[in-house]
């Protein structure tokens, strides 16, 4: 081989060369660019929900419920006059606990005892019919009859009138 040739071919190897170590480092510095785009964005968006949280912690209280009175009143208008069972009650309050500001919204156990509660302060305060009207009809007496649809079984089941 030439003198020539072999300059022309060690030429040749080192331009494929550089070729080759160009596509890498362009490749390289167009994925840091992309990655430091991404970065950035990510960056701005943790920083925006940030000052979201912090203006939101910052908000007076506003909260709907701001005693256990407050959760059992809201309780039982759900079940009173929305007409909802003592689950969904207490699905309701699981989901708006948040939004009504609730650290531990109730069970449904919690939800049966307030309306019992409520039914026995509703039957004691009933006014008695007095004089003939109780005499001619015992069981017409104002007083409610009161069936207690519990969960258990067999001897557990509870009947309180």
């Amino acid at each position: 081989m030439s003198q020539r040739s072999k300059l022309r071919h060690s030429r040749e190897q080192w331009k494929h060369k550089a070729r080759q170590r160009a596509d890498d480092h362009r490749y390289l510095r167009k994925e840091l660019a992309r990655i430091k785009r991404e970065r950035d964005h990510h960056q701005q968006a943790l920083s925006a929900a940030e000052a979201r949280l912090h203006a939101y912690e910052r908000a007076p209280a506003s909260r709907v419920v701001q005693t256990k009175a407050d959760v059992i009143e809201l309780a039982l208008k759900l079940f009173l006059e929305a007409r909802r069972s003592f689950r969904a009650v207490s699905r309701a309050l699981k989901s708006l606990a948040d939004v009504l500001g609730l650290k531990r919204p109730p069970c449904p156990q919690s939800v049966i005892n307030w309306v019992m509660r409520l039914s026995i302060v509703r039957l004691q305060s009933a006014a008695l019919p007095r004089g003939s009207a109780l005499r001619a009809a015992p069981f017409a007496n104002g007083w409610l009859w009161l069936i207690d649809i519990s969960l258990t079984l067999g001897a557990g089941k509870i009947l309180a009138l």
